[in-house]
């Protein structure tokens, strides 16, 4: 039987538009709680009206994955579409309970077959995974062997955010109220990742933004460095000042290198607030 693949991705997968543009690319909307509405990922709210919202908002919104019935649909949209076999990207299941939902939901289907990828990652971390599933696709390599190549890029692969301030991260419960008070006091500017089981962590720290950038971008050539199978990406939380400025510097450091650009959804910024930057770095075993 010939293999019709299809793509499936979280919203807080924060993957290029051009791929989310893909007739056989599907996204699964997140949930804003937000005063009483419930607010699809991307779908009821976008990335500037969320931002644009919290100016004026005294409340922060709480976030849930997405709804069963959502996933689901998607399901059922791509088996009606012909699609024989579809590759799920979610991000962390340290961070999110969406890939054992999606993974649950999976079992039941009949007539496609699912396999759903743990990136360990979020944001445009988890996002670059479906960008390599897609260039895998269009090599046109067997299923199997493309959910094998994409799950073997996982321990490789990391996100560097950096954070203007932790008070979003403090008030979702991600890390406690003492870093807050600290990191407000001494212009603490942190870079978070995600660690070996998809956690948030602070992997440094620097003293005010032009510092922090140093260092993350230090971290990007760390992972990068000695890999030839590699894809770069960079994310803003509305501040495209210095997502300008970020690619900039990155393009100067790997010319040659094509560099992703794009925007992280609302249900992320829930976490950590305005003035985010991201830089993804996917790293390939071997085909790419």
């Amino acid at each position: 039987m010939t293999e019709k693949i299809a793509i499936l991705i979280d919203s807080c997968s924060d993957a290029p538009q051009y791929l989310q543009d893909k007739e056989y690319v599907k996204t699964m909307p997140m949930q804003l709680h937000w005063d009483g509405e419930v607010l699809r990922d991307r779908v009821d709210i976008t990335p500037d009206e969320f931002y644009d919202r919290m100016k004026h908002s005294s409340t922060i919104p709480t976030t849930s994955s997405p709804q069963s019935g959502d996933i689901i649909e998607k399901f059922e949209e791509l088996k009606k579409e012909g699609f024989t076999h579809v590759i799920a990207i979610c991000i962390s299941s340290g961070l999110s309970a969406t890939f054992s939902q999606v993974s649950s939901l999976a079992v039941d289907e009949k007539n496609i077959d699912v396999k759903v990828i743990n990136t360990k990652n979020i944001g445009i971390g988890s996002g670059l995974f479906a960008v390599y599933a897609d260039d895998l696709i269009q090599q046109k390599l067997p299923f199997k062997t493309i959910v094998n190549l994409v799950n073997a890029s996982v321990s490789s692969s990391k996100i560097f955010f950096y954070i203007p301030t932790l008070k979003y991260l403090a008030a979702g419960g991600r890390i406690g109220k003492v870093a807050n008070i600290l990191g407000s006091a001494l212009n603490i500017k942190p870079i978070i990742s995600c660690n070996e089981q998809g956690i948030y962590y602070s992997i440094a720290k620097a003293r005010g933004e032009k510092k922090a950038i140093e260092k993350l971008l230090a971290l990007v050539a760390k992972t990068v460095d000695g890999h030839k199978y590699v894809r770069l990406a960079v994310a803003e939380g509305d501040n495209k000042e210095l997502l300008k400025s970020t690619c900039e510097q990155l393009k100067k450091l790997y010319p040659h290198q094509q560099i992703y650009t794009g925007n992280i959804s609302p249900a992320l910024g829930v976490h950590t607030g305005p003035g985010l930057i991201g830089v993804a770095v996917h790293i390939a075993k071997e085909v790419i």
